[in-house]
């Protein structure tokens, strides 16, 4: 449906635990451009073809893939196989990671911080947005400055960031990058738009804080493994999502090693500097 002038969300009808993952398509006077194109899953890929050729065929000027999992580019190959072959775009950092899980089709244009495409009246600008991945991308509309995020901003809640896949320290850099930008909205990877976006991502950055300042304080008690940090900062969370829970103690751990303020001797984890920073 459309949510805006100009901007429409085909959505994906697959729950998750943070929300429905987004499928955008932005239609300009000379051109549109897909950002994300949901899980594959059988009559996916056709139901947002088909939304495409409902309204108008407008001309496809590109695929935007905002990162590696499966729900932002699993339709891209079928998208670009049925709407003349636009080019899928996606970070120069994240483009060996998507092809390696998308088989059917590659990036065709790996792009870098600051590159544009025009939609005619619309100026699409890309930035690179590591955090919840090492490649994120997010795209601003410059005119409307409409800002798409991709998992760095969820319309609920926050990012799940996984180690070895993003960081919290480059996490909190995009977001303050984010705000720099001065978005009027923002269009998150899942869940509902963002109406007030600097309240959103000060508050993102204010919890991702207070959460490091909760682990400190366990640590200064006493050493832990990541699952007791775990239990004790997330007791209310149910057990299908734990290991969410515990992923994101294990990259804040991450963070904190890196700054030296935090060893590890097996699965204890210890201080190792001052308990404030």
């Amino acid at each position: 449906m459309e949510i805006a002038p100009g901007i429409h969300n085909v959505l994906t009808d697959l729950q998750h635990a943070t929300g429905v993952t987004n499928t955008y398509l932005i239609v300009g006077a000379k051109g549109a451009a897909f950002i994300d194109t949901g899980w594959d899953r059988p009559g996916e890929a056709k139901a947002r073809i088909e939304y495409w050729e409902r309204i108008g065929r407008p001309t496809l000027e590109c695929i935007v893939v905002t990162h590696r999992h499966p729900p932002h580019w699993g339709n891209a190959p079928a998208i670009q196989r049925a709407c003349g072959n636009p080019p899928i775009i996606a970070s120069v950092a994240e483009k060996e990671a998507i092809e390696g899980r998308m088989q059917a089709a590659k990036v065709d244009r790996p792009v870098r911080d600051g590159e544009t495409l025009s939609l005619g009246d619309l100026t699409l600008e890309f930035i690179e947005a590591p955090g919840h991945t090492y490649g994120s991308l997010a795209v601003f509309v410059r005119e409307t400055r409409a800002l798409f995020t991709g998992d760095n901003v969820m319309g609920i809640g926050s990012s799940v960031i996984n180690p070895g896949e993003g960081e919290i320290s480059l996490y909190l850099r995009t977001m303050e990058k984010f705000l720099r930008c001065d978005p009027g909205v923002i269009y998150p990877g899942q869940g509902p738009v963002v109406t007030d976006p600097r309240a959103k991502l000060t508050g993102l950055i204010a919890h991702r804080h207070e959460r490091e300042q909760q682990i400190v304080a366990l640590l200064a008690q006493e050493p832990m493994s990541i699952e007791r940090i775990a239990g004790a900062l997330y007791a209310d969370v149910r057990e299908g999502v734990r290991h969410l829970a515990r992923r994101q103690v294990e990259s804040h751990l991450v963070k904190l090693q890196q700054e030296g303020r935090v060893g590890v001797d097996g699965d204890a984890y210890r201080l190792t500097g001052p308990a404030l920073s």
